[in-house]
């Protein structure tokens, strides 16, 4: 039982820590079969790291940049999701990065709407009504980790990054509420002709759905 009960902390905390880190970067590319790669590489602050393995009840088990991944859980709950040939890799310093393949874009990624493929074609459709479909159709894991940052999107909440950012500073502390309001979310979507967009988006816009 303790060991399944730090296995799941481990993985939110994994989740939180590439997902919504302070510098994360998505890479998506349409491949010759329609498949779609998708790598991405996060780090985060330090009072952020904390914030979330408090949270997660993980204390002892995470400690800033040396923070620990249970690779095997991270890939299980990845392939429930719909993800194939998932890598997970922990550099030196505690930067984090992950590949892995959606054969059939039928993971939620795609089924929200969020990132759409027409033709070999990727585009963005991030709106809060995408965000809260994204939501609904994730996995459990995925959930309870965006709960953990207290979202209004995911909420049915209407708030402002400044409202929301003091929301979290009031619950986790001003240097998280700093570290997650000075977080920037990069997507590169890479067409099956080659072509790329870059798009990139502060975390507290996304959390509060202000598109």
């Amino acid at each position: 039982m303790m060991k399944h009960i730090i296995s799941l902390s481990l993985s939110l905390i994994f989740f939180s820590f590439l997902f919504l880190s302070c510098t994360t970067e998505v890479t998506l590319t349409v491949k010759a079969d329609d498949s779609v790669d998708i790598q991405f590489e996060g780090g985060a602050g330090a009072a952020f790291t904390k914030m979330i393995s408090s949270a997660a009840g993980a204390s002892g088990v995470a400690s800033g940049s040396d923070l620990l991944i249970d690779a095997d859980t991270v890939s299980y709950e990845l392939a429930k999701a719909g993800f194939s040939a998932v890598k997970v890799n922990q550099k030196k310093g505690g930067a984090v990065n992950i590949s892995m393949n959606d054969k059939k874009q039928s993971s939620y990624i795609f089924t929200s709407g969020i990132i759409k493929s027409q033709k070999g074609k990727l585009a963005a459709a991030i709106s809060r009504k995408s965000l809260e479909d994204f939501y609904t159709s994730a996995d459990e894991q995925t959930r309870m980790t965006l709960d953990l940052f207290l979202a209004p999107v995911f909420n049915s909440e209407e708030m402002s990054e400044e409202e929301y950012l003091e929301m979290v500073g009031s619950f986790y502390g001003s240097a998280a509420a700093k570290e997650v309001g000075e977080s920037l979310v990069t997507i590169n979507l890479i067409s099956k002709d080659g072509s790329k967009q870059i798009l990139k988006y502060p975390l507290s816009q996304i959390f509060c759905g202000n598109f």
